[in-house]
């Protein structure tokens, strides 16, 4: 049996189905560790004139070959998560962290042939949606967006980029690992665990589960907070974006992603949204119409009431 690597970009089910994953006999699913992340970030050169600058350079100077190397640094990490693994007494660990997708690069160079990749995709108007909130909960955006932001004014259009940008990279790594990458939808999770849990352990040769997920209240750890709490799996945050997302941002969001979602079989909606100034100009007067005609219709029963006080 491989260990299990869970890749996805933030706010994608990860967490998800890292509680599904470790309610299994024989997996254990620690909370986020980056140490994959922080390997990768090890390995990571710099390209120009002459030799790259790195790590694997440098040792390579002193006599270290490149393959020796990871050998010993991927032995590194993997000893943390087996030692884990054995603490709850399983003999298997599958491991995600929400921002592993940075770094995916190192982490395919690192793992490849050494683990099972589970690549999890959500549809990304969704996880927009997801990621506002999250900006909004920690009071800044995660670090690993200033690439994006540096490129959009515009948040959603850096979120809707970036999605595009990860998830193009993560489904070109799962093309190259063939039957060691298995494709996942968030989606097709929520509305049918079970199957979905059961192409996840034909996958991994592991018998099938039943996924009960009961709240971690006791638990410690990186994470999202909200699934520590669920008992289930919740369907309604499917098509979320529709009630959270401003409709001229969404629209703009979707011609950068649409194309990658067709070919992830998302349908792509059709969103009503002023395009020119001017439409913008009339939407808002329009608006500002309707605000003042609701509140004029508030005020007027008490007018009405006046008249009939004795």
């Amino acid at each position: 049996m491989q260990p299990i690597k869970v890749i996805g970009f933030p706010r994608s089910g990860t967490s998800l189905l890292q509680r599904l994953l470790t309610s299994h006999p024989k997996i254990h699913c620690p909370p986020e560790t980056y140490v994959f992340s922080g390997a990768a970030r090890m390995i990571r050169e710099s390209s120009g004139e002459g030799p790259d600058l790195g790590m694997l350079t440098g040792l390579a100077f002193a006599g270290f070959e490149e393959a020796d190397v990871l050998a010993r640094l991927r032995a590194l990490c993997f000893s943390f998560l087996d030692e884990a693994a054995e603490k709850e007494g399983k003999p298997l660990w599958a491991e995600k962290s929400a921002f592993d997708i940075f770094d995916l690069d190192g982490i395919e160079t690192l793992l490849s042939g050494h683990c099972r990749f589970i690549c999890l995709v959500r549809n990304p108007l969704d996880v927009i949606a997801s990621m506002k909130e999250l900006t909004d909960q920690m009071g800044q955006n995660v670090p690993e967006m200033r690439p994006w932001m540096a490129q959009y004014d515009n948040y959603y259009l850096a979120w809707a980029a970036a999605w595009n940008d990860l998830n193009r990279a993560m489904l070109d790594m799962h093309n190259r690992l063939g039957d060691s990458s298995l494709l996942c939808r968030y989606e097709d999770l929520t509305a049918d665990p079970e199957a979905e849990l059961r192409r996840i352990t034909d996958f991994a040769e592991l018998p099938p589960f039943a996924g009960k997920i009961a709240p971690e209240k006791a638990q410690i750890g990186l994470g999202d907070w909200k699934i520590f709490n669920t008992d289930g799996v919740e369907k309604t945050r499917v098509a979320r974006w529709r009630r959270s997302l401003p409709r001229s941002s969404a629209k703009a969001a979707l011609e950068v992603v649409g194309p990658l979602m067709e070919e992830l079989d998302y349908d792509l909606p059709r969103i009503s949204a002023p395009v020119t100034r001017q439409q913008r100009i009339v939407q808002y007067k329009r608006a500002k119409q309707m605000a003042l005609s609701a509140h004029d219709h508030v005020k007027s029963p008490d007018k009405g009431k006046d008249k009939d006080l004795p």
